[in-house]
């Protein structure tokens, strides 16, 4: 049996459900690790598997993230690469099925996510970004139909002065052109979602459990 290459933390339906299950793989921001992301566990379905990974590098002790400086292109490289390489092999490791793996990330997390949905479509059912952005290379993937009809939830403050609600807005209207069926949302908060945001990211989920 396959090996995840990045330590991880998962959650799988209860015994009972039917496998294949839809699997959503939770990718945390800066100075984050696999447990940070079981807040949003409760938006997503019971039937839904949630496999949270590690990011590669070490930040601080129990403080990581995917790549040290967003303007280093090729530490985006070898970041996109390894969530790639994680992702596709969940099915040797867990009862999960491909054809239904979604990303929910956050801050950086959600711009990684967001990229890989951008430069590898096939592989991605659809990406909820929370308080994220666009990578500046990703936007020029964006060609038109490349995401025809792919879910998309971005959830963003607009004071947000960690990542300027510009960026989301920016991201969105990539993904629109890419032909995405983007939900948009923006909050009277900062860098983090309110009561409201968890409202509707769970209303969306709960609607990508009935495809």
């Amino acid at each position: 049996m396959s090996s995840l290459s990045l330590l991880h933390r998962h959650r799988l339906p209860p015994a009972n459900t039917a496998s294949p299950y839809p699997v959503v793989v939770t990718v945390h921001g800066w100075l984050g690790n696999e447990k940070v992301m079981s807040i949003f566990d409760r938006t997503v379905p019971h039937g839904f598997a949630i496999v949270s990974p590690r990011g590669p590098e070490e930040i601080e002790p129990d403080s990581f993230a995917w790549i040290r400086h967003l303007d280093d292109a090729e530490g985006f490289r070898h970041a996109l690469a390894a969530l790639r390489a994680f992702i596709t092999t969940l099915p040797d490791v867990y009862p999960v099925d491909p054809r239904r793996l979604y990303l929910m990330g956050f801050s950086q997390g959600a711009a990684l996510s967001l990229a890989l949905l951008l430069s590898d479509p096939a592989l991605v059912a659809g990406v909820a970004a929370l308080a994220g952005f666009l990578p500046e290379a990703a936007h020029s993937w964006a060609a038109p139909r490349l995401l025809a009809g792919k879910p998309v939830f971005i959830a963003h403050g607009v004071d947000d002065e960690t990542v300027p609600v510009a960026q989301a807005r920016a991201a969105r209207r990539a993904l629109e052109q890419a032909g995405a069926a983007v939900s948009y949302h923006e909050y009277a908060v900062g860098h983090k979602l309110n009561a409201q945001g968890i409202a509707d990211l769970k209303a969306w989920w709960r609607q990508q459990s009935h495809p």
